[in-house]
């Protein structure tokens, strides 16, 4: 038997606890009134009072399995199961960052990303610290670029482009904004953050023209 029965069994009970008598109620309450009506006749009455019973555990069977398959959806999801890796984790560097020793966790990181180039993870993180506490946003730029250079993630090249754009923006670099922001509108386009984008590009080229 697996480990999940007992939580599974207590969930389908509270699905028919719960959702079983207001479901035999509701339903011997609409025959009843159909009979009043004289839509359907004693005979049909009575068939219909027998049938409560499987279309009541017909409707807790498919509310557990609705719910129960939502549940196994959201916990793969916030697990990083199925084709979503865990995002990696860097315990040195953390720690560094906590005790607020950025450039000594940005040395850390380095020394990691020349061990391991392929690490996009890293590169983002070391362009955050870069950006954020070290007061370097040319370094920022080179994580970036090589982060979004160097992954094929979707998810990853999002994140690059985005703090770019971010970037470019807070430092009032509107040629390297507004190039990206054209990529990222191309690329996104018919989705919101493609559409803001474009909406961006286009204020900032009406601003160009004066």
């Amino acid at each position: 038997m697996r480990d999940s029965d007992p939580v599974d069994s207590l969930l389908l009970m509270r699905v028919g606890l719960y959702f079983g008598p207001a479901c035999f109620i509701l339903l011997t309450a609409l025959w009843t009134k159909l009979l009043v009506e004289g839509a359907i006749s004693t005979g049909v009455f009575v068939v219909l009072l027998v049938a409560n019973v499987p279309i009541t555990l017909a409707g807790v069977k498919l509310i557990y399995r609705s719910i129960s398959g939502s549940a196994t959806f959201l916990a793969d999801t916030l697990t990083a199961a199925g084709n979503i890796p865990p995002p990696p984790s860097y315990p040195n560097q953390d720690v560094l960052i906590a005790q607020g020793k950025y450039a000594e966790a940005a040395d850390y990181f380095r020394d990691h990303l020349r061990v391991d180039p392929a690490d996009c993870d890293a590169r983002l993180r070391l362009a955050e610290l870069c950006e954020r506490y070290l007061a370097d946003p040319g370094g920022a730029e080179q994580q970036y670029l090589e982060a979004r250079r160097g992954s094929a993630d979707p998810r990853r090249q999002f994140a690059a482009t985005n703090a770019l754009i971010d970037l470019y923006r807070r430092t009032g670099r509107r040629d390297r904004l507004t190039v990206e922001l054209a990529r990222f509108a191309e690329r996104y386009r018919g989705t919101p953050h493609g559409d803001a984008a474009a909406r961006e590009l286009k204020e900032l080229k009406a601003e160009a023209r004066g």
